[in-house]
């Protein structure tokens, strides 16, 4: 995780310094169809990816916590049958 946030912080970097024309070279790439800059399309991207990453950890955690909880009740529902039977 902590990578992409370096490669987003390093394509803001390059982004701000050729809207300011420090890199003027990044000025004339643009995507033909979509009339945007490749810094802004690489953002993009980039952002996107961090969010899907994101949500695919968060449903691996919430499946490792009902895994738990299965686990739990499975041992609750042992120990009451010992206790019935």
């Amino acid at each position: 995780m902590i990578v992409w946030v370096v490669i987003l912080t390093v394509l803001a970097v390059l982004s701000y310094l050729s809207d300011i024309g420090v890199l003027t070279f990044l000025q004339n790439l643009r995507i033909p169809f979509l009339n945007a800059s490749i810094m802004s399309i690489l953002l993009l991207l980039c952002a996107a990816a961090m969010l899907i990453r994101v949500l695919v950890k968060m449903k691996q955690r919430e499946k490792e916590l009902l895994g738990t909880k299965i686990t739990a009740l499975e041992k609750e529902l042992q120990a009451f049958k010992e206790k019935v039977g």
